[in-house]
């Protein structure tokens, strides 16, 4: 179960905006919004790209986005 507030908290932290999130997914800013406010879902790829460039560990990636 994506986790939203620690996904927001995260970007806070690391200080992205909504269009840097974008950019790094290489999605639509549209896109980044339902996906964060759980409207669809993350794909595997656009996981694997911010976990990358924003340097998640897996505990983190698990915990944000499946609950775990």
């Amino acid at each position: 179960m994506f986790k939203q507030n620690l996904f927001r908290a995260k970007m806070m932290q690391l200080e992205l905006s909504t269009k840097d999130v974008a950019d790094i997914m290489q999605c639509s800013m549209g896109s980044v919004y339902r996906k964060i406010r759980g409207e669809s879902d993350f794909t595997r790829r656009e996981i694997q790209l911010f976990c990358s460039k924003c340097n998640l560990s897996e505990r983190e990636l698990l915990y944000i986005f499946f609950g775990k």
